[in-house]
């Protein structure tokens, strides 16, 4: 397709001021709406579908991209997940918000499932057994010895070699909590042969934030997306005129999209973004309701001192 042409069709779905639209949402929806451009960049189109999971995830991303075709750049925003319900009972007891949604997946509580599914798979590698009557006996471990070994050491119960501990947090301070943790991790990282994944190699602030918006980071995924699904090319010049296409006082030229812009696009379509995404939050949860377009308004020097 010739350059001009590749303009005339890109001009048919994409208009730049639909994207003002991630100025409403809040900065958890914009890190969330980055995330989505990161699974939509990564999934294998072309790809085999092997069972139901497989086709459900197919069409989530054709729905993203459909979204994007139809002008619709808000891919997951606003959240339609219920606002969380907090309570002293058991039911609705939940844990306080936390950005770091990947903390509710490998940091959690052990479920009575668990431990019955546990017990199971002790029993068919006869590291427990049944002592007495079948009804009235008790589950022991087959020896002294076994009885003291950590259920981190029996691999096969998870692949993913998860710690198990107790932590009693009804005679430890939070203080204190932290502090051990801080201690032991090292120790078990060492004993357990498993290195701490790479930290990230970039500074994430609020002006991260700012330069997603200011420079038009989303848009341009959603160009570059379109670009590669239809193994077409758009050029960084091609790329200024569509994402600044009126504007007399904020204009970026193709030199400086290739050499700024697309490097940021870059980060974001990385797992190492993200988390840096959510580590931010995490320490800035004052920040995880607040509007985009109040953010672009704060200093980084504002925002410290609240």
């Amino acid at each position: 397709m010739k350059a001009s042409e590749v303009m005339k069709v890109v001009k048919t779905w994409f208009k730049v001021s639909n994207y003002d639209a991630l100025q409403e949402i809040t900065i958890e929806d914009l890190k969330r709406e980055a995330f989505a451009r990161l699974r939509l960049a990564k999934h294998d189109f072309d790809g085999e579908l092997n069972d139901d999971d497989d086709r459900v995830i197919r069409q989530r991303y054709l729905d993203y991209e459909a979204k994007i075709l139809a002008g619709k750049p808000l891919l997951v925003s606003p959240s339609n997940a219920p606002a969380p319900t907090y309570g002293k009972d058991y039911p609705l007891r939940q844990a306080v918000e936390n950005p770091l949604q990947n903390a509710k997946i490998y940091i959690r509580h052990i479920t009575v499932a668990d431990a019955a599914k546990y017990e199971r798979q002790l029993r068919e590698i006869k590291i427990l057994r049944r002592m007495g009557l079948k009804e009235e006996g008790v589950t022991m471990p087959a020896s002294e010895e076994i009885g003291r070994w950590r259920l981190t050491d029996i691999e096969m119960l998870h692949p993913h070699k998860p710690l198990y501990l107790e932590l009693n947090i009804r005679r430890l301070t939070d203080e204190e909590v932290i502090e051990h943790m801080k201690r032991m991790l090292p120790e078990w990282r060492r004993t357990h042969g498993i290195p701490e994944p790479l930290t990230g190699t970039f500074r994430f602030g609020l002006s991260t934030i700012k330069r997603l918006i200011n420079f038009r980071i989303i848009p341009l995924l959603d160009l570059l997306f379109w670009a590669k699904r239809n193994n077409e090319k758009i050029s960084y010049e091609q790329l200024s005129r569509l994402l600044y296409p009126n504007d007399s006082e904020d204009i970026r030229g193709g030199s400086q999209i290739k050499d700024t812009d697309k490097l940021l696009a870059d980060k974001v379509l990385t797992r190492e973004f993200d988390r840096m995404f959510n580590i931010y939050l995490s320490k800035n949860d004052s920040m995880i309701h607040t509007k985009v377009a109040d953010a672009l308004k704060m200093n980084e020097k504002e925002q410290q001192e609240e």
